[in-house]
């Protein structure tokens, strides 16, 4: 099995070492290297590397909380810690990470901790889980889970999506389509969470008014924290109206 690999540190000198030390592995391919969190979060949401490198000391989010983050993707990534203190391992062992490197990273350190990598990677597939009755998300660099119930709505901007309560917006760490699969898993007689636009999936049953629009179409007015106007797509409107009792 080939493990994806990415590696995340501020310091290209270090990144280039971890590199050619992982060469000799011929299990490990390096995909990407990354100096800043956010474009290295953005990558590995999107294309869901195995095993991730990733220094404790970054800038603007820690590596703590980087770890943080990418546990609540659907499918996170093996975490490996790199770090100059190893008085940050109590803490290290506190997120999703199956070890740590410190520097200077070395030839050794690097097969020791990738004889722990491949056999947590070689463990059968875990039974598939109960679908969550929440959805994580972002807010001040902590992870709050929502209930289901509480959501609006979630939308797409700038790549970027956001989960809308009455109380408030924030980010959330999935692409769309797998929020939507998390909003519709499980449920039994219908779900009150449709995609209605490709960059818009409500709860209608925080629809609060329905607004007709040109052409058939329609605007849904929704309980949420900016009491917001999202349209409904024509494709999507007579399961729309289907489901809000329309004719």
């Amino acid at each position: 099995m080939i493990l994806t690999t990415v590696i995340v540190d501020d310091e290209p000198p270090i990144s280039e070492e971890i590199e050619y030390l992982l060469g000799s592995h011929p299990d490990i391919k390096v995909v990407a290297r990354f100096e800043q969190p956010p474009a290295a979060l953005d990558y590995i949401a999107v294309n869901a590397p195995r095993l991730v490198f990733l220094d404790i000391s970054l800038p603007g989010i820690s590596g703590l909380e980087m770890a943080a983050r990418l546990s609540v993707l659907r499918d996170p990534p093996l975490i490996v810690f790199i770090t100059a203190h190893p008085e940050y391992a109590l803490a290290a062992f506190e997120t999703p990470a199956v070890g740590y490197v410190t520097k200077p990273v070395t030839d050794a350190k690097i097969a020791a901790v990738l004889g722990k990598v491949r056999r947590l990677s070689a463990r059968p597939a875990a039974a598939p889980k109960e679908p969550a009755g929440k959805v994580c998300v972002l807010s001040g660099g902590r992870i709050v889970p929502l209930s289901k119930e509480d959501i609006a709505l979630v939308q797409v901007r700038e790549k970027t999506v956001y989960v809308l309560t009455k109380q408030g917006q924030y980010a959330a760490p999935l692409t769309m389509q797998e929020i939507e699969n998390l909003l519709t898993a499980g449920r039994t007689g219908g779900t009150p969470f449709v995609r209605v636009h490709r960059q818009y999936i409500v709860n209608l049953d925080k629809v609060v008014e329905i607004i007709p629009w040109f052409k058939g179409t329609y605007f849904l007015k929704m309980d949420d924290c900016k009491g917001q106007q999202i349209p409904v797509s024509r494709h999507k409107v007579c399961q729309v109206k289907a489901a809000l009792g329309l004719k």
